[in-house]
């Protein structure tokens, strides 16, 4: 396409749909000079926004609007029959008493708008000329000649109105207002422009007033609606050539906020210049002055792509840093990245001289932070050169992330029963690539083998740390802030590569658990697992290459996630095969549907001729006892063979039994520590004693684990932290942690209160220089096409409900409706990926897919009479399929989900469609990479702008195809309308917006939820096989240690809790000594008195009140509240 106006198009119809005018070219219903003629739908009906109603109209009064006409659509009488049931809806009384300046701004925020308004600031002496435009329709009544019946039409004329090209008169402070009365052919209209000054803004001498449209017309008490006193396609502009200020910034009371004073310094020049009420503002900027701002009803804003920088001379190379490439080339151009680094940070230095006094302290701050980063990588290319462990261990990293790169990418190779009962593999490449012949790449192969500047600098200050335990570093928190999309995860496996190889160069026998990934939601962890298969696979495949040295134990991954997902027993797992083989269950607990090495289908296959299934991927194992393998079907695949399946684990017992190089896991799962002792082998603890530890830990998407979750997250990180703490020599040697996020504030206090490691040792990477658009390592590409953002708040509407569905349906239409030229350019947007904030919204928009979406898309379709069209049935739109991703899908149809979202329209694949709609709650909102989708509807604003930034950021991935994302604003909530009102500039500093988070790990209702099973976990994990079973056993000196670990920890991240949580130490003890219980744990309510019970469960009667009940999830924080019924009877009160 040579100038992409997809998106275009999009936003075109939707305005068409709601906000008119909507023109069609057919037989009467468009007038000789161009304007439009409503037939079946009067104006109030067929438009939901930019309407002016009269003055004291309420919900009822428009309801009630007297239809003449016999033609108007059952489809949209029902919807107005939905509205009546709706009942949650508010409206302000006709009787309300305002003051006068205040009259205006509530007219804009009545439940029937009657005036928009725009603030903005003013210098003393500004000219100002102002253009006003509306829609106004009338009811003409005529008669069928053919039948004598009557009809009605609604013909549109424009209103337009400019004061006749003179400036606007302002008020002044003793004046207050002024009012101009709208006139056309010497008659008024009802229609008025009102200016109100507010105020002197002191500080900067700018004037501040509000421009308000108003609808002066009063309706009696008993008096409706009538559509020819209502003002459509509402707009006005203000023009001068001379520029406006920018509205004054509002002050924060915390000016002391480190995070504040860097978003004043990166921000410093994305201005403010207009706050809208009951409607959005925009501006026009030319030669770098504001010379227009104008209302919007749908505001649009389009935040620009984050791009890695290019650096002349740097090619970053896989290959070429690879032990198969030219490691001397590879130096040189490391060195170049340091060196451009380093000069680039000097030009920010020379530049922060010129800056305003006020941003001098925080410029110094950023610059000290990127010196402090250049010292690091330089420090690493210094320890390539000089150890040849780390060399190799780098060399090894980058090969494996190169095929791991290769590898994953590979396209799904289904299995089909030929018939037989034998499985043929219908291909969908040639030749497994070969990492030394591109002609075997598959795809795009410039995708491939190349490094973000930022994903290998942050693996260069790593090197140190990950080699050397005594190394300082080794206990900061290196924090990868970074856009979503900008490659954070290639960042953190790589490092993690590295670690692996690292560690098996300097102990050739290790075979424990070298690194810990964490994630919050089941589907992030899912689908990382399948990414980080396919570069253990790699990491296994030189490790079996390079055996003399890497030594014979296998590099493994497991996957740590609850028997929700995956199954705990090993016997569990061979009953699930089983009964997966003979169809006796749908549910597949074995995650893996695709061989992370060669794509090749894993899971079920139905026979064609029999009634049990293939499970190419899946292997029984028949010996001493039953197990199952992963081990690929594909003949050609380096892990088919018997005695090289693929190091892959799922089942708990089999983690715990042969723990993985890398362990996956949920933070909920670590939870359940205090329940499973036999979990200690993964911090490297045996019943003979240390044989090691992780050696790093990584926290993705750190900016969930925050409030309940991270309070809780932050209490059980006592115990995970001593799991993994070695002491020797008098030295005490812990794991690196590594977090990452696209959006966070405060993280500083956060990891501390989290990892206790201090404020002071807590990195960002890339640090900030000083503009919010470069950090050397990426900058903001302003030419580049970004993700569109508009803002739908249907004031006009019914009810919240009809613009969903309107919304939804249209854009249904819209997609099929493209103008482009072929049909592969509708891909992007035939999939509306639809985000909710709860799942009860969520769940009331799929009950209308099947029935309000799908009638009222038929209603589009004959409102505009492409019905009467030659092969309309089989050209128009339907809905399909549509598909969820939240917490209601089985935890095994999950990966399904996501790879059917990859089915692109039109799909080649016979008896394949593509997802119409998917719905999602947040769920979605971290780790989902599907690049062809382009389209999201988002129902209400988020709870945090996090979550909305991350959510978004799910559509636009490819620049294939650009990602527009409807925001629909709820009227009737204060919240809502506010970021609708300011919606350019709250996303033009979005990331400022991100809600600072809060960690109390100490606080009282967790110490008396979780502080015991603290207590308890420790004693167990870090005791004796014949001890970790019988809580009768308590070591006293033992527990005196354990007590100041805990205790050391408060004092640390929250020292007012200290006393508090000792004296709850002790009452543990106490209460642990004299309930004598027989055994640590109980899941099924026993005779047996145990020390804890899970949470949420009924403890045994005849417990008599004894055993502690314990938390298996993170996310059980709030007790529950449970109701009891009185036994005794009412009394009247006496008087």
């Amino acid at each position: 396409m040579a100038t992409d106006n997809r998106r275009e198009q999009l936003l075109d119809v939707i305005k068409r749909e709601f906000i008119g005018p909507d023109p069609l070219d057919f037989p009467e219903l468009c007038q000789k000079n161009g304007e439009e003629v409503l037939s079946s739908d009067p104006p109030h009906i067929r438009y939901a926004a930019g309407i002016l109603f009269p003055q004291g109209a309420m919900p009822s009064d428009a309801d009630a609007v007297k239809e003449e006409t016999d033609n108007v659509r059952d489809e949209l009488e029902q919807e107005e029959g939905a509205s009546e049931e709706e009942g949650d809806e508010k409206t302000v009384g006709r009787s309300e008493l305002l003051q006068e300046e205040e009259e205006v701004l509530n007219l804009s925020n009545a439940f029937r708008q009657s005036a928009i308004s725009l603030t903005i600031a003013v210098r003393p002496t500004q000219k100002i000329l102002a253009d006003i435009s509306a829609g106004v329709y009338e009811r003409i009544t005529l008669t069928d000649s053919k039948t004598d019946k009557r009809y009605q039409r609604y013909p549109r004329r424009s209103l337009r109105w400019n004061n006749e090209g003179n400036l606007i008169e302002l008020p002044g402070k003793d004046q207050k207002q002024k009012e101009y009365k709208i006139v056309e052919n010497n008659k008024e209209t009802h229609l008025c422009f009102v200016i109100t000054y507010r105020y002197l803004d002191l500080k900067s001498e700018k004037l501040i007033y509000t421009f308000t449209l108003r609808n002066s017309k009063q309706l009696r008490p008993d008096e409706a609606i009538r559509d020819e006193d209502c003002f459509f396609q509402v707009f006005f502009s203000l023009k001068s050539d001379e520029g406006f200020p920018c509205l004054p910034d509002s002050q924060k009371i915390n000016i002391n906020d480190e995070d504040y004073q860097s978003n004043l310094l990166l921000y410093r020049d994305v201005k403010n210049y207009v706050i809208g009420h009951g409607c959005s503002g925009d501006w026009v900027e030319h030669n770098g002055r504001v010379t227009e701002i104008h209302t919007e009803i749908f505001p649009s804003y389009e935040i620009k792509p984050i791009i890695p920088t290019t650096i002349p001379g740097v090619s970053l190379e896989m290959y070429k840093m690879s032990d198969t490439g030219d490691f001397d080339a590879a130096i040189r151009e490391l060195e170049e990245l340091c060196e451009r680094y380093r000069i680039w940070v000097e030009e920010l230095k020379k530049d922060s001289f010129k800056l305003n006094a006020s941003y001098q302290c925080t410029a110094e701050r950023h610059i000290r932070a990127c010196f402090a980063c250049h010292r690091r990588m330089s420090d690493g290319v210094q320890l390539l050169k000089n150890n040849l462990n780390v060399r190799k261990a780098f060399q090894y990293m980058n090969r494996a992330m190169l095929l791991q790169q290769l590898h994953y990418n590979l396209p799904l190779q289904m299995w089909e029963d030929n018939g037989d009962g034998e499985l043929q593999l219908i291909k969908q490449y040639s030749q497994i690539p070969e990492i030394g012949d591109k002609t075997t790449w598959y795809g795009d192969i410039g995708r491939y083998g190349k490094w973000r500047p930022f994903q290998l600098a942050f693996i260069l200050i790593n090197l140190k740390s990950m080699a050397d335990r005594d190394c300082e570093e080794r206990k900061h928190v290196d924090l990868i802030w970074f856009p979503t999309g900008g490659g954070k995860t290639e960042a953190y496996l790589g490092l993690s590569a590295y670690t692996i190889f690292i560690r098996k160069l300097m102990k050739s026998s290790d075979s424990g658990t070298a690194i810990i990934m964490r994630y919050t939601l089941r589907l992030l962890t899912a689908q990382q697992y399948e990414r980080a298969s396919s570069m253990i696979c790699a990491c296994e495949l030189i490790r079996k290459e390079k055996e003399a040295e890497l030594g014979s134990s296998r590099i493994t991954i497991g996957l740590w996630v609850g028997g929700d997902n995956t199954p705990n027993k090993m016997a569990d797992a061979v009953d699930a095969y089983e009964s997966l083989k003979r169809g006796g269950n749908e549910e597949n607990p074995f995650i893996m549907l695709k061989c992370p090495w060669c794509g090749a289908q894993m899971g079920v296959v139905p026979m064609k001729n029999r009634n049990i299934r293939h499970l190419p991927g899946y292997r029984k194992i028949v010996a001493r006892r039953k197990e199952i393998v992963f081990q690929c079907k594909n003949d050609q695949c380096s892990f088919s063979r018997d005695d090289f399946n693929l190091p892959l684990l799922v089942v708990d017992e089999a983690i715990y039994n042969n723990p993985p190089t890398l362990l996956l896991g949920t933070v909920d799962k670590f939870a359940m520590l205090p329940f499973l002792p036999e979990a200690q082998k993964l911090f490297g603890i045996y019943p003979e004693g240390r044989r090691g530890s992780p050696d790093l830990i990584i926290q993705d998407e750190l900016h969930l684990i925050s409030g309940p979750l991270g309070s809780m997250v932050g209490h059980y990180e006592t115990m995970i932290h001593e799991l993994c703490t070695i002491r020797e020599n008098e030295k005490e040697y812990t794991p690196k942690v590594i977090a990452s996020t696209a959006t966070i504030s405060r993280a500083k206090e956060q990891c501390n209160a989290l990892y206790n490691c201090g404020r002071d040792r807590v990195n960002q990477f890339p640090a900030a220089g000083l503009n919010a658009g470069d950090s050397f390592f990426a900058v903001e590409d302003k030419t580049g096409v970004g993700r569109r953002y508009i803002g739908i708040l249907a004031a006009g509407s019914s009810s919240y409900a009809t613009t969903t569905i309107r919304l939804y349906a249209t854009l249904l239409y819209a997609a099929k409706a493209l103008g482009v030229d072929t049909e592969d350019d509708r891909d992007p947007y035939w999939t509306n990926v639809g985000y909710f904030n709860s799942l009860r919204e969520l769940g009331q928009t799929a009950t209308w897919i099947s029935a309000d979406i799908e009638e009222y898309l038929h209603t589009i379709y004959k409102r505009r009479y492409e019905d009467k069209n030659e092969g309309y049935k089989d050209n128009r739109r339907y809905i399909y399929r549509y598909e969820e991703l939240t917490s209601r899908v089985r935890g095994d149809k999950i990966p399904a989900n996501l790879q059917n979202l990859g089915i692109r329209y039109p799909c080649k694949e016979r008896g394949k469609r593509p997802v119409d709609i998917c719905l999602a709650t947040n769920m979605i909102s971290v780790g989902v990479d599907v690049p062809r989708l382009g389209l999201m509807t988002v129902t209400g604003q988020p709870k945090t702008t996090a979550e909305y930034i991350q959510a978004t950021s799910r559509v636009g991935r490819s620049s294939e195809s650009p990602g527009i994302v409807f925001t629909t604003y709820h009227p009737g909530k204060p919240r809502d309308k506010s970021h609708y009102e300011q919606f350019r500039s709250y996303h033009a500093k979005v990331y400022c917006h991100v809600e600072p988070t809060s960690v109390t790990p100490f606080s009282a209702p967790l110490r008396e939820r979780a502080l015991h099973a603290v207590l308890i976990g420790l004693v167990r994990l870090l005791g004796k096989s014949e001890t970790y079973n019988d809580p009768k056993k308590i070591d006293a000196r033992e527990l005196s240690r354990l007590f100041g670990i805990i205790k050391n920890r408060v004092e640390a991240i929250d020292p007012e809790e200290l006393d508090n949580t000792s004296q709850y130490l002790e009452e543990i003890v106490s209460q642990w000594k004299d309930q004598l219980p027989q055994k640590y744990h109980d899941f099924r309510a026993e005779s047996a008195v145990p020390l804890m019970y899970p949470a949420g469960t009924m403890p045994n009667i005849d417990w008599d009140g004894r055993g502690m009940e314990t938390p298996t999830s993170m996310r059980s924080v709030d007790a529950a509240c449970e109701v009891y019924v009185l036994k005794t009877s009412y009394t009247p009160e006496e008087d």
